[in-house]
């Protein structure tokens, strides 16, 4: 968290958009946590989160959403009106078009199948 007597100093180097939506930030770690928050701004490398608690810098997080998921790191907490914290969250991995992966697992999957099935019938003691 910044103290009081510090001055915040932009460093975004894209700008930011407004765009105001709900959405849930986990807290990766050994016991993750979810936080449930408001986004309030995002810019391409990402994006300004009022959370209801404050968040360690440098704490990684997990955004799901419904085709993808972002990677991400805490890289600032700041007090915000209403005993709230404004959280800066640098975007480290944007995954998209998941749904597109889904034939290519199966695939895979079918593959792998194949291959324990035929490892299974080889151990098998032949009957002579």
């Amino acid at each position: 968290m910044l103290a009081a007597d510090e001055t915040f100093v932009e460093r975004r180097k894209e700008d930011r958009i407004p765009f105001a939506t709900t959405l849930t930030l986990r807290i990766l770690g050994d016991a993750p946590i979810d936080i449930e928050g408001q986004m309030l701004d995002v810019s391409a490398d990402g994006m300004r989160f009022l959370s209801p608690c404050a968040v360690a810098s440098s704490s990684a997080i997990r955004i799901d959403r419904p085709d993808g998921m972002i990677l991400g790191e805490v890289c600032y907490c700041a007090p915000a009106p209403g005993n709230q914290f404004h959280l800066g969250v640098l975007f480290r991995q944007v995954l998209s078009n998941l749904r597109d992966l889904e034939p290519i697992l199966r695939t895979l999957q079918s593959y792998r199948d194949e291959d324990e099935a035929k490892a299974k019938e080889s151990r098998r003691p032949s009957s002579r």
